[in-house]
């Protein structure tokens, strides 16, 4: 606890004799003294620290001693605050320090996927293109498949007419030949 102790300086004037050089002297000094109380509880040895009176409005910016107790002991509750506020600052910025970092790992990692994002992105575009490409490849063979296809069917039905038309000119080939044997047999009968 601080202790503020009020007292006055007196002043003593001291006469002291000295011989010097065989001649005796009377030297004149005042002397200060400040005394104190039983009651402010001082021990011997104690160091003290004096404030005259014109400085202490100056310093602590009161004029009763009562008035500068509450300022020291609201200094001390500050000095308080002050270390409390000194930890937390420092658990604050161990924080923003783990946050600093886990941000510059997450703007790493959403650098990487949006990368990543944009060549997929290209890749199915270029499918969607192919895609397009193929199925425009597809309609025209699906024509060209359907004209193969109806010509397939002409040429079966030709080929299936081909069996008949064989007959037919075999039958007709027969009938020639009958008729030629005939006229060639004819032909030697009048000749023969």
């Amino acid at each position: 606890m601080v202790q503020i102790i009020k007292s006055s300086v007196k002043c003593y004037k001291k006469k002291a004799k000295k011989t010097v050089g065989g001649k005796k002297k009377i030297y004149e000094y005042s002397q200060y003294l400040v005394p104190l109380k039983r009651s402010d509880n001082m021990v011997c040895g104690d160091g003290v620290l004096l404030i005259p009176e014109q400085y202490f409005q100056e310093l602590f910016g009161v004029d009763d001693t009562w008035s500068v107790k509450e300022y020291i002991t609201q200094l001390k509750a500050y000095e308080m605050n002050i270390e409390e506020y000194t930890k937390e600052f420092q658990d604050l910025k161990w924080k923003h320090d783990e946050l600093s970092r886990s941000y510059k790992e997450l703007l790493n990692k959403h650098t990487k996927y949006t990368k990543k994002y944009k060549i997929e992105n290209e890749k199915i575009n270029e499918i969607e293109a192919l895609n397009r490409e193929l199925d425009t490849k597809n309609k025209e063979l699906t024509v060209k498949l359907e004209f193969i296809e109806q010509e397939y069917a002409k040429l079966k039905n030709e080929y299936k007419k081909e069996p008949k038309k064989k007959e037919i000119l075999e039958d007709e080939i027969k009938t020639d030949k009958d008729k030629d044997k005939d006229f060639w047999s004819a032909f030697k009968k009048r000749l023969g």
